[in-house]
């Protein structure tokens, strides 16, 4: 714990130095470029006043030019009471707030967000140039904002939810991809990745439901059935970029572990009462995916993305008596348990999102997107607990004054189908070139057997501040 401390004071100073420093945002002597941030924010609940989360993170960003061949490196440290307390990793169980965690997670650390070495190699021939990269890596595939179904390759921590913007969730992978450009707009990437990290849900306020209904329920969830303690395979991904008629597209491929767990699940006792186990596996997946993006009139522009999974995802049965009597009519889940099942079954799948944006739409300084995502469970069965489609309409507003100087905004989703949304609103005040202050509040509405409804009770406010250097 004092290390960890001492960690955090020492890079929260160093970033402080580095922001009063009148060099900090331009190459030193030396040739390295040095920027970062500080981020402090705080969110309370509307309803009684519980302080769900008090976060402070700094960033530091470093980075180096040898000709062809760039050197980056961020660091991060962050301070945030919404993550657990390290919990013992000798248990053979999980209670509901270690649930599904990495061992070095917990309310304070400093670790390498990303670092990576990348070369460009040019020629005068069929090909222009080949990129190499190496390192701890965040891919951004996709031309979708939050939800993103080809931008797979990287876990992501969803101990606050999508609270949290997506590119700030995720974690550096460790791999290697090289890059083909055939010409500027028509390449070839492919990425290996060596190595296995699951997402993170482990929280301090948002248990996923399922987790509290099976805690509540006596069920014993044991700790997950990771890749890394069997003989590990490679994920692979790969992606062919053309851009044709002002229309920049790319194919995507992904053959790897999932980051987030299906859900195995075995009766362990019929009598006094029956009780079950339910145990996390990491299944592999194979996506094929495609996305594009196109410039219109007027600023106008259309984005999507779509992703086909013919492997991997796993669909939970409901634990519902369609009859409402269990001893009359058991439920689906009841059904499949006692034939021998794991509770779950597998079934190709598709998601996308599709909507457009414009930075000037109606009056200069407004920036409109409005996004429309379906996933679609193919060869759907009666019995399972997700319904066969799930439609969203999401939307991101901001509005810049005053010379950008103050700034509000909105974003969020709504669910057509179980009709619950989340949405915020925020005013931003830049103080200085350097220093912005934000506040404002996300609200949860919704049934609490829904996706989005079983957060119903988090209604909350935030107020926040960014330094940047």
């Amino acid at each position: 714990m004092k290390t960890r401390l001492t960690i955090l004071a020492a890079l929260c100073l160093t970033v402080f130095l580095a922001a009063v420093s009148p060099v900090s945002a331009e190459e030193s002597s030396t040739g390295i470029s040095v920027d970062g941030n500080i981020e402090a924010r705080n969110q309370s609940g509307v309803h009684h006043g519980e302080v769900y989360r008090n976060y402070l993170k700094a960033d530091l960003n470093f980075g180096k030019n040898f000709g062809n061949t760039v050197v980056k490196v961020t660091l991060r440290a962050e301070d945030d009471t919404i993550r657990p307390e390290d919990n013992d990793t000798d248990t053979q169980h999980l209670n509901e707030k270690d649930y599904l965690r990495s061992d070095e997670t917990g309310p304070r650390r400093a670790y390498l967000r990303e670092a990576y070495i990348s070369h460009d190699i040019y020629f005068d021939s069929i090909i222009d140039s080949i990129n190499l990269k190496m390192g701890r890596i965040i891919y951004t595939w996709g031309n979708s904002d939050e939800v993103k179904p080809v931008d797979i390759i990287n876990p992501q921590d969803y101990s606050n939810l999508y609270f949290t913007l997506i590119q700030e969730r995720k974690y550096g992978v460790f791999s290697g991809s090289m890059s083909i450009f055939f010409t500027e707009n028509f390449f070839l990437e492919g990425v290996v990745i060596p190595e296995f990290r699951p997402s993170e849900i482990a929280s301090n306020v948002f248990v996923q439901r399922e987790i509290r209904e099976a805690s509540a329920a006596g069920s014993t969830i044991n700790n997950p059935n990771e890749p890394d303690a069997e003989n590990q395979e490679n994920s692979y991904a790969g992606r062919l970029g053309l851009t044709l008629f002002d229309i920049d597209m790319h194919v995507n491929y992904y053959y790897g572990y999932d980051h987030l767990p299906a859900y195995e699940m075995e009766v362990v006792t019929l009598f006094p009462a029956i009780t079950t186990a339910i145990t996390p596996v990491y299944r592999q997946v194979q996506m094929v995916g495609f996305d594009f993006q196109r410039a219109l009139f007027l600023g106008i522009s259309i984005r999507g993305e779509g992703a086909y999974y013919e492997r991997g995802k796993y669909f939970k049965y409901s634990n519902e008596s369609p009859g409402g009597n269990p001893l009359l009519s058991p439920s689906p889940l009841a059904i499949d348990l006692s034939a021998g099942g794991n509770g779950s079954v597998e079934k190709d799948y598709i998601e996308y999102t599709v909507g457009f944006d414009d930075n000037d739409f109606i009056f200069d300084d407004l920036y409109v997107n409005v996004q429309y995502h379906q996933q679609i469970i193919l060869d759907y069965e009666e019995g399972l607990e997700k319904e066969q489609y799930v439609n969203m309409i999401l939307w991101n507003v901001r509005y810049y004054m005053f010379n950008k100087k103050f700034c509000i905004s909105t974003r969020g989703a709504y669910d057509t189908g179980d009709k619950s949304v989340y949405g915020n609103a925020e005013i931003m005040v830049k103080l200085a070139d350097n220093f912005e202050f934000m506040v404002g509040g996300w609200m949860v509405e919704g049934r609490r057997d829904t996706l989005i409804g079983q957060f119903d009770y988090y209604d909350m406010v935030y107020v926040a501040g960014r330094l940047t250097f």
